[in-house]
């Protein structure tokens, strides 16, 4: 064979054979889809998908903001240049799970102490993209996913990567733990090998009872998908969680609405609400929360204390960093609602907590 078609055919080799392989990785992530017959008598369920009853709209000419080669870190302009400070965490630092105890692990991923049983809320531990490289973390998370103590409950609010990550859910189907998710995530759940019978799935109104613990799904202003051609298949969702002593709002993601109000009155108020302040863009306005909506929504759901996740880890809304969380505290401080901002990893119990803007001085 002539050099001069030698190795360009070498090239293109090598080239199908990443692309093979990126390929096989991507199908591996993506999961199964549910059978949509279960879904038919469903008012919210239309034409085959979910729907919230209001429209998206994703305009790319609005779109604000940086964005990098690939979303995540190394490439990402908006990311923190120095690590984020946080504590970290392995299954010795955990005593007999609390009446209430909290451990931000960057995003929206969290680990929740109730009554006695120990909740793991959408955790992402490594990369929010169905292939390495495109979006992975900032900073590994403050504990590994091997170093997890005895979970009893992992609880997920829909199936976007930076909420539901397929190799933790192999790696869960293993050990003794339940799921509960929206409808339809089973079916991922279950293609990546956790039996059926540990899963609990529900609908927006629906509950759930796991001991003492009573969680009701929501709706919120949303959508899911993990390929370009599964839109809205499966369904996504807020908790409202009620303990014996505390009751905590996971609002998942989606964008403000009259719900919040409507949740407030419904459920008489929150101890803590998990509300998601970065991920919002002039390009997609309507599917996540603006930082000053977020603070908006902790007072409609009338909480006692707002605590910000879905910020610091990935470069979602294609701003820098920080800016969320700081928009947010100024937000906080003019309507009076108390926000508090443990570091990852740090045990939050909601006593004696001393405020802290640790993140003003990183860059």
């Amino acid at each position: 064979m002539k050099k001069r078609y030698k190795y360009p055919l070498f090239f293109l080799m090598g080239l199908g054979a990443v692309v093979a392989t990126f390929g096989a990785i991507a199908y591996r992530n993506f999961g199964d889809l549910p059978d949509p017959a279960r879904f038919s008598h469903l008012p919210y369920y239309q034409n085959g998908v979910f729907a919230s009853g209001v429209e998206l709209f994703y305009k790319p000419d609005k779109i604000t903001g940086k964005r990098g080669l690939f979303y995540g870190a190394p490439f990402s302009p908006n990311r923190p240049k120095n690590p984020l400070p946080m504590e970290k965490l392995s299954a010795q630092h955990f005593r007999q799970p609390e009446n209430f105890a909290y451990y931000w692990l960057g995003h929206a991923s969290a680990i929740v102490e109730l009554d006695g049983k120990r909740l793991l809320i959408d955790p992402v531990f490594g990369n929010a993209a169905p292939v390495p490289f495109v979006m992975p973390r900032f900073q590994a998370a403050p504990i590994a996913r091997k170093d997890l103590p005895k979970i009893d409950l992992v609880v997920i609010t829909h199936d976007h990567y930076d909420h539901l990550e397929a190799d933790s859910m192999r790696d869960f189907a293993k050990r003794d733990m339940r799921f509960l998710v929206p409808l339809g995530v089973g079916a991922r759940l279950q293609s990546w090998g956790v039996a059926a019978d540990k899963i609990t799935e529900i609908g927006w109104g629906e509950s759930a009872q796991f001991d003492s613990i009573k969680f009701t799904a929501e709706r919120t202003i949303h959508y899911s998908a993990r390929t370009g051609r599964d839109r809205s298949k499966t369904l996504w969702a807020a908790y409202a969680i009620e303990g014996k002593n505390k009751k905590i709002f996971v609002a998942g993601d989606g964008g403000y609405g009259k719900q919040f109000a409507e949740y407030g009155k419904k459920y008489g108020g929150f101890d803590y609400a998990l509300i998601e302040i970065d991920g919002g863009n002039l390009g997609w306005e309507r599917t996540h929360m603006f930082p000053e909506q977020s603070v908006q929504a902790a007072q409609d759901l009338n909480a006692k204390i707002l605590l910000p996740v879905h910020w610091g880890v990935f470069d979602m809304a294609l701003n820098p960093w920080k800016q969320s969380i700081s928009r947010a505290d100024i937000a906080a401080r003019q309507k009076g609602i108390p926000m508090h901002v443990p570091k990852m990893g740090e045990r939050y119990t909601g006593e004696h907590y001393q405020r802290e803007n640790w993140w003003e001085n990183i860059e």
